[in-house]
């Protein structure tokens, strides 16, 4: 009985996705554009040109990292630059809870998991953060001892209520890796598989690109985050280059109620077709469960209209 229950529950993912797909505006994350509306800025920090004050990581052109400085401009209108850390400024998506001073405002960032107590800035302001893991880390268990509000979400999620573009499906799969995964760049890859290069700079290009794709497979958080935050059904390509392992994953995957685990793959053995992806790959269609405007209610710049 319980395996017929988890089919029966499999099918109704799929067909979910499916027709979020097909109806985003109905079925869909297509149908929280709306949301936004019921927000306006308040009390929002500006540099003495009138630009928008953030912290981001930037050793390497990274989809993931430059999601922060894209999303905050979406929200507020204004072109954002990089932060003076002595003054009062944003720190947004990715595990970089070790970047605060006393001026930072946190707003749903994560970590590693491997911080150490000097690197974290107890003075900073946190309004939100990635998921739980990241709060009991920041909290009293681990002698942090910092105060947390329990409101969780990668800010990535909110993508789709700021920018959902038309696009065709013209592939069976996408194919996300981290920069540092060269044997995936060097693969061979059939038709109806698509490489998408996370180390471009241009965020919406790369949206586009996942979007053309029925399913997404990702070594990379932000591929799946991104995935998720758009209807796509995707899977967790193992990988062993990202820094505090597995932590920053089952972080995000808590805040979302949708746990799952990483599977081997490698390129270099086969071509990488879709039927081959199809064979060998689980693509998980279930819709995520998270609460947009409870992160959006946190926003340290955001009040209700």
């Amino acid at each position: 009985m319980k395996t017929r229950a988890r089919f029966v529950r499999a099918a109704k993912d799929r067909t979910k996705s499916t027709l979020g797909r097909k109806l985003p505006g109905i079925f869909g994350p297509g149908r929280y554009q709306t949301i936004p509306g019921e927000y306006r800025l308040k009390d929002l920090i500006l540099t003495e040109n009138g630009e928008v004050p953030l912290t981001w990581f930037t050793y390497k052109s990274n989809f993931g990292d430059l999601m922060s400085p894209w999303l905050l401009s979406k929200m507020t209108g204004r072109h954002v630059v990089r932060a003076d850390t002595e003054r009062p400024h944003y720190v947004m998506v990715g595990s970089i809870i070790n970047k605060g001073t006393p001026q930072s405002i946190f707003w749903g960032t994560g970590t590693y998991g491997t911080e150490g107590k000097k690197e974290v800035c107890a003075e900073s302001r946190y309004t939100a953060v990635r998921g739980p893991l990241t709060r009991s880390k920041l909290g009293a268990a681990m002698a942090f001892g910092i105060d947390v509000p329990q409101v969780y979400g990668d800010p990535a999620l909110l993508a789709p209520l700021y920018y959902f573009p038309k696009v065709k499906v013209t592939h069976d799969f996408g194919v996300v890796v981290r920069w540092r995964e060269r044997s995936w760049a060097k693969a061979k890859y059939g038709p109806g598989v698509k490489l998408i290069d996370f180390a471009r700079g241009d965020v919406e290009e790369v949206i586009r690109d996942m979007l053309s794709c029925k399913k997404i497979l990702s070594s990379s958080l932000h591929g799946l985050i991104v995935a998720d935050a758009y209807g796509i059904p995707n899977a967790w390509l193992e990988s062993g280059t990202p820094r505090g392992g597995e932590f920053k994953f089952h972080d995000y995957f808590a805040s979302v109620h949708k746990l799952r685990a990483p599977q081997a793959f490698r390129p270099d053995a086969q071509e990488v077709t879709a039927q081959v992806l199809q064979e060998n790959i689980h693509f998980d269609a279930r819709p995520i469960t998270f609460n947009y405007r409870k992160l959006l209610d946190a926003c340290p710049f955001l009040t209700r209209a």
